[in-house]
């Protein structure tokens, strides 16, 4: 009965035994393909004048109404010109495609090593970035970027706002900037990206959820500076064998540095000849030097007569760094005999204060700072005499001491 076209029942394929093809007389181009094994259904139609078989499935798993359903449906496929063979190697391929693909995704944990393998990150920041993933997002560290949805960000978000607003807007700071890094560096051999997702730290933007956080205005306002510098003046506590917690918070206050720059600042940043203080490493990369009022310039001139190391505020008991660092108690003890609180940045705030408000240009006041205006063309043609400065600086440090009471 091999070959014979033959209306096909359920009975008459149970029944069937010896192998070969037996084609359907109702719906033409169906048939059972019976062999020593199984017995499975099958289309068959020439497609674009090429004779063409396609699999349909094998009989038992699907009913015989179902391979009939099935079979019209791929048979008027065919006579469109369509190979069911083609389109079965096609979604083959895809998958295969897609396996690799995925096995090839990164999870964050890879992710954050290539970034830290192409990203110069700073103390402060690669600290705040390891403490990020080793931390806040650590359940997070062996999932695929692609597998860490809107859903995640949300939820995580949420969870690390109820302890601290702002340290949830920097662990998906550093997330969404991991994630922009990978989505260009993570590449296949068609130089397209791996990670066909968009940054999932959108939806934030999106919802408009984003923790909005006061920035901090504090500084020592004009009034108390006078207390604050007669306790600065007259510490007597920790660590004042070389008056180094003095002349640190003081120089904090007439240069208008940060703290670790400040910490940091080395002999060769100093011109004691000339009376001229650098920063070697601000915020923005770009060197920034000024000269010192008097008194600050002989603050350093007694500190270089003591000379420990390299550094200007060394620490003989921190043999590791070699410069004083944790100066929060001795900073509490200041605060204590002034009543003015302070943090070292307010510092920093209070030496802007005054310095906008001397009656000076505005590019002289920039200058101050370390202030730049990318699209102010005019700024770059504009040279601030070395006369002008050391007058604003002296001008400053005269505020500053305007009030110290000089004891006997």
């Amino acid at each position: 009965m091999a070959n014979t076209r033959i209306k096909l029942t359920k009975t008459y394929i149970d029944n069937l035994s010896e192998t070969g093809i037996y084609r359907d007389s109702e719906l033409i181009g169906f048939a059972v393909r019976v062999n020593t094994t199984c017995k499975t259904y099958v289309v068959e139609k020439k497609v674009n004048g090429k004779a063409v078989r396609s699999t349909i499935g094998l009989h038992g798993n699907l009913t015989l109404a179902q391979a009939r359903i099935l079979a019209q449906g791929v048979l008027s496929q065919m006579a469109q010109g369509y190979n069911p063979n083609q389109i079965k190697k096609e979604k083959r391929e895809q998958l295969i495609l897609k396996d690799k693909v995925s096995k090839q995704q990164p999870t964050l944990r890879i992710a954050y090593d290539e970034y830290l393998k192409h990203r110069k990150l700073k103390t402060r920041s690669l600290a705040d970035y390891n403490r990020t993933i080793d931390v806040y997002l650590s359940d997070w560290k062996n999932l695929k970027l692609v597998d860490i949805t809107r859903t995640h960000v949300q939820e995580k978000y949420a969870l690390l706002t109820e302890n601290s607003p702002a340290q949830a807007n920097i662990a998906m700071a550093v997330f969404r900037a991991i994630f922009n890094f990978s989505l260009e560096h993570f590449l296949d051999e068609n130089d397209n990206s791996l990670i066909n997702t968009t940054n999932p730290v959108a939806t934030l933007k999106a919802k408009r959820t984003w923790n909005k956080i006061k920035r901090r205005k504090g500084y020592v306002k004009q009034e108390q500076l006078g207390d604050w510098v007669n306790a600065v003046m007259n510490f007597t506590a920790l660590r004042q064998e070389r008056n180094t917690v003095r002349d640190f918070l003081l120089t904090l206050v007439l240069t208008g540095f940060r703290r670790k720059e400040c910490e940091t600042l080395t002999w060769d940043a100093l011109d004691l000849k000339y009376g001229w203080i650098t920063s070697l490493d601000p915020k923005n990369n770009d060197p920034h030097t000024l000269p010192m009022g008097d008194r600050l310039w002989e603050i350093m001139k007694n500190r270089k007569e003591q000379q420990y190391n390299d550094y200007v505020f060394a620490s003989p008991r921190s043999k590791l760094k070699g410069y004083t660092t944790h100066l929060y108690e001795a900073k509490s003890k200041v605060i204590e005999a002034s009543g003015v609180e302070f943090t070292f940045h307010d510092l920093r705030r209070t030496f802007s204060s005054i310095a906008e408000n001397l009656d000076y240009g505005q590019y002289t006041i920039k200058r101050l700072l370390n202030h730049t205006v990318s699209s102010d063309v005019t700024e770059g043609y504009v040279q601030i005499s070395d006369k002008k400065l050391r007058m604003a600086m002296q001008e400053i440090e005269d505020i500053v001491f305007s009030g110290y009471e000089k004891g006997d």
